[in-house]
């Protein structure tokens, strides 16, 4: 099995400059638990929940302040849409994270998580409303 025919799209996206105030609204609207980050359009980072958690609530930062590029992981982590679903569950195992993006050469198409690989099925993410 392909990743491309078990990940979640489309992907939620927000530029590097937006607050994490801007991203938690997003999570919480498409009921997703991470946001990959753009410049200039381009992925470069990724915001989980548990960064927001440990980077801004821990830390009593204010949401409305911090920018996604202050706390994003980053180089972004990708997996090419024909790898192959063992393939990318190795790469979530050696890297001790959750899910991470697809990519189609440079296109971001999708994202693949640990709940993709269990159970066997893509997720339409419901787009926020602007």
């Amino acid at each position: 099995m392909k990743v491309n025919e078990i990940m979640s799209f489309p992907v939620i996206t927000e530029d590097e400059d937006a607050t994490v105030a801007v991203i938690l609204k997003h999570m919480e609207q498409s009921r997703i638990g991470s946001v990959v980050i753009t410049k200039g359009g381009k992925p470069v980072g990724i915001i989980v929940d548990h960064d927001i958690a440990a980077k801004v609530i821990m830390k009593d930062r204010n949401p409305d302040e911090v920018k996604a590029k202050e706390i994003m992981s980053s180089p972004l982590i990708t997996v090419g849409s024909d790898a192959s679903v063992e393939e990318a569950s190795g790469l979530l195992a050696r890297r001790g994270i959750r899910r991470v993006p697809v990519v189609e050469g440079d296109t971001l198409v999708g994202i693949i998580s640990i709940r993709n690989i269990l159970t066997g099925e893509p997720v339409r993410v419901r787009k926020y409303l602007p």
